[in-house]
């Protein structure tokens, strides 16, 4: 799943919903993946391209639907 986050707010409402799931997520930009819990770590990331999402399959289309706003495409 791939997602854009274009400012401050987004990641930080980003991260606000990925630390309320009881599975992790984590994004990538690359080779690189981050907990998307984590402010700092999101913050490390390049928000010029889409982002790669890593979500367990089984909780992805669950995610997907609280997530709508950032998924790109």
């Amino acid at each position: 799943m791939t997602i854009r986050l274009a400012s401050v707010t987004d990641v930080r409402e980003f991260v606000s919903l990925a630390t309320t799931q009881p599975y992790s997520v984590l994004v990538a930009d690359g080779d690189r993946f981050v907990n998307a819990t984590s402010f700092m770590e999101m913050c490390t990331l390049d928000f010029t391209e889409p982002l790669q999402l890593r979500i367990a399959e089984e909780n992805r289309e669950n995610f997907r639907m609280a997530a709508e706003k950032f998924i790109a495409g």
